[in-house]
């Protein structure tokens, strides 16, 4: 396959990896809740990812920089377990963030 058309179709080397995060909150009312929201969404940003989805359940894929790895999700995972309110945390696998939803 030419690399033009692998490029279109994100394959190979243009394939872009990502993995699902779903945890449960412990929050005592919304105030709490926008904070930790805030802190969540700069822990994931610090390390050049980004997130779709809701608060709690959400999907994590590098920014253009570079590949998302195993150590990306080694860090969001031991981020999340050091926060004292989150509880129940289910990192998924990496997967292909183009076709993941299609298999």
């Amino acid at each position: 396959m030419k690399r033009r058309l692998r490029k279109k179709l994100r394959l190979q080397e243009f394939q872009e990896m990502g993995f699902s995060v779903k945890f449960d909150l412990n929050l005592p009312n919304s105030k709490a809740e926008d904070n930790f929201g805030d802190r969540l969404i700069n822990a994931i940003e610090s390390n050049h990812l980004l997130l779709g989805g809701g608060l709690n359940d959400f999907f994590v894929q590098s920014d253009s920089s570079r590949k998302t790895s195993e150590a990306d999700r080694q860090a969001i995972e031991t981020w999340l377990r050091q926060q004292p309110e989150v509880t129940a945390i289910n990192i998924g696998p990496l997967v292909d963030a183009w076709y993941c939803f299609f298999n």
